[in-house]
C-alpha cells in the first residue's frame, strides 16, 4: 500500500548502546534506532501563469515539483546512528523515556527535484483558431530522451531527532539556462503543424526551501508521546535483561519558495507564403508558493535498551556450625543476567554476619561472589537478612537470609555456586502486553506497537 502511494520505507535493526549516569541512585541506558524515509512522488502545487502572450499565440503554463526521472526520491530523511532513546530510572520502579539529541549531526535530509510543466495553447494564426492542452505526460513523451531538463539537488545534515526544523535550501540556474523543454511545432496536431512552422518551449527556475521537523515519537507500552526535546514519558519497570520498544516516528516536510516562469515561441512561417522568422517571448512571471506540509511517517523500528537484572538466592543460605571465637566464610553467587552492568551494595541486619561495605560493579552476564563472614557472639542459632541494593529497575532492593548454628532459613542442598539445586532458570522469552498509544493513521505498519517486548530470565522465586 505504501509503495502504491508513492512512498517507500527502509529500516535497519536497532543498534544497542548504553551509558551509565553517575548521579547516585539515578541510572540510565539508551538504545539507538536507524530510521529512513523516502518520498517518491511529487508535491501538490497550483502554480499557473494563466494565458499569456501576444493575441495570436497565448500559452498557459502549470508547474509541479516532482522527482527527477531515474534520479531517486524527491526527498529522503535519514537518521542512521543518532536517533537515541534514553531510559532512566531510580528506586521508584518507573522508567522514564525521552529522546536524546546529543551533539552529533549524522542525520541527513537529501532533496532532488525537477519542474514538471503542463501547457495549454491558444493559437490564432491565419486560418487557425484552436486551443490545445498538454499534460506533463503528453509533453515528456514528445521530448527526445523523455525527460525534462531541470535538475536541482541539495542535502543538509542535522542533529536527530530534528524537533527544530531542518532547512534544506536548493540553488537554481538563471533563467537563460533554465529551459524545461523546447519542441518543434510539428509535434502539434496537423491543424497547427500544417499551417505554422517554428518551435516553442518553457523556461522556469525556483529556489525552494524544504523544511523537515519531527513532531511525535511513540513508544510501545508508554503513556503519551514525545513531542519535543523536553518531553518525557514513563512506563512501569518490568523484570528483564533488556527492553525492546516498538518505536514509531512522525514528522512533516513543508516547502516554500519563489518561482519564475517564461514561456516562449519562435515562428518561422505562417501558411505557405508568410515568412515571420521572429521570437515571441512572453514576460517572466514570478510567484511565491507554499506547499501544504507533507506527513512523514517513518517505519516502526525496534529500539533495544540494555538493562541490569540482578538475582539473589531465592532460599536461605546455611553457613553451618561455628563456635564462639571462631569464624566461617561463605561465598554466595549474586548474578547479573542483564545486558547492562549492575551496581550493587550490601547490608547485613545482624552484626555477627559481615559483608563488604564497598559498592561493586558486575559486568553484563556476570556473577559476583559475595563473601559473608560469620563471627558468632554466642553458640545460639543466628540469622541475618542480607539486603542487596542495586540499579535493577524493577527490584532495586532484594533480600535473602543467611543462618548459622542450626537456624532455620529454609535452605536446601546447594550446588557449587551456593545456590539451591533444582532452582531452575527458565531462560524463556516472555512478552509484557501494553496498550498502543498510536492513533489510527499508523495502520498496518504499527500493528506491533502495542507491546513492550521483554526477553528475560525469570527471577528465582522464594
Amino acid at each position: 500500500m505504501a509503495v502504491a502511494g508513492g512512498v517507500m520505507f527502509s529500516a535497519a535493526r536497532a543498534e544497542a548502546g548504553d551509558v551509565q549516569s553517575g548521579g547516585g541512585e539515578a541510572f540510565t541506558s539508551r538504545g539507538a534506532a536507524e530510521l529512513k524515509y523516502e518520498h517518491n512522488k511529487g508535491l501538490p502545487t497550483s502554480i499557473q501563469t494563466g494565458f499569456k502572450g501576444p493575441s495570436f499565440a497565448k500559452i498557459n503554463v502549470g508547474l509541479k515539483i516532482d522527482p527527477v526521472k531515474d534520479g531517486g526520491p524527491l526527498f529522503s530523511i535519514e537518521m542512521p546512528k543518532g536517533a537515541l532513546v534514553e531510559a532512566s530510572w531510580g528506586a521508584d520502579k518507573k522508567i522514564i523515556l525521552k529522546a536524546q539529541n546529543g551533539a552529533r549531526t549524522d542525520g541527513l535530509v537529501s532533496v532532488r527535484h525537477t519542474l514538471t510543466p503542463s501547457v495549454d495553447f491558444q493559437i490564432k494564426l491565419g486560418g487557425v483558431n484552436a486551443t490545445f492542452a498538454y499534460s506533463a505526460n503528453d509533453l515528456v513523451n514528445k521530448i527526445p530522451g523523455a525527460k525534462f531538463f531541470y535538475d536541482s539537488k541539495a542535502s543538509q545534515q542535522f542533529a536527530p531527532w530534528a524537533f527544530a526544523p531542518v532547512d534544506t535550501k536548493l540553488n537554481a540556474p538563471d533563467m537563460a539556462n533554465a529551459t524545461l523543454f523546447s519542441m518543434n511545432m510539428n509535434v502539434l496536431p496537423d491543424l497547427v503543424s500544417d499551417n505554422v512552422t517554428g518551435s516553442f518551449g518553457v523556461r522556469a527556475s525556483t529556489k525552494p526551501t524544504f523544511s523537515y521537523k519531527t513532531t511525535k515519537i511513540f513508544l510501545s507500552g508508554a503513556d503519551g508521546e514525545i513531542a519535543n526535546e523536553a518531553s518525557e514519558i514513563s512506563l512501569p519497570a518490568v523484570d528483564g535483561d533488556y527492553m525492546e520498544l516498538m518505536t514509531a516516528v512522525e514528522g512533516e516536510m513543508s516547502v516554500k519558495g519563489a518561482i519564475s516562469i517564461q514561456p516562449y515561441f519562435h515562428i518561422d512561417t505562417i501558411g505557405t507564403d508568410l515568412n515571420v522568422d521572429s521570437d515571441f517571448g512572453v514576460d517572466i512571471f514570478s510567484f511565491d508558493y507554499t506547499v501544504p506540509a507533507q506527513k512523514v511517517n517513518f517505519p516502526t523500528v525496534l529500539v533495544h535498551i540494555p538493562m541490569p537484572n540482578v538475582h539473589v538466592p531465592s532460599r536461605g543460605i546455611d553457613v553451618g556450625m561455628v563456635k564462639v571465637g571462631g569464624q566461617a566464610t561463605k561465598k554466595i553467587a549474586i548474578e547479573n543476567s542483564g545486558e547492562k552492568e549492575a551496581v550493587m551494595s550490601f547490608k547485613s541486619s545482624d552484626s555477627q554476619f559481615s559483608v563488604p561495605g564497598d559498592t561493586v560493579t558486575v559486568p553484563p552476564k556476570g556473577t559476583y561472589e559475595l563473601t559473608v563472614k560469620f563471627s558468632p557472639d554466642s553458640a545460639d542459632a543466628a540469622i541475618t537478612e542480607i539486603t542487596v541494593t542495586s540499579n535493577d529497575a524493577d527490584a532495586p532492593e532484594q533480600k535473602f537470609k543467611v543462618g548459622a548454628n542450626g537456624a532455620d532459613v529454609g535452605a536446601e542442598e546447594e550446588d557449587e555456586f551456593g545456590l539451591p539445586k533444582g532452582d531452575a532458570d527458565s531462560g524463556c522469552g516472555c512478552k509484557a502486553a501494553g496498550t498502543s498509544p498510536v492513533p489510527g493513521w499508523a495502520g498496518l505498519g504499527l500493528a506491533g506497537l502495542g507491546a513492550v517486548v521483554l526477553f528475560r530470565r525469570r527471577k528465582r522465586a522464594a
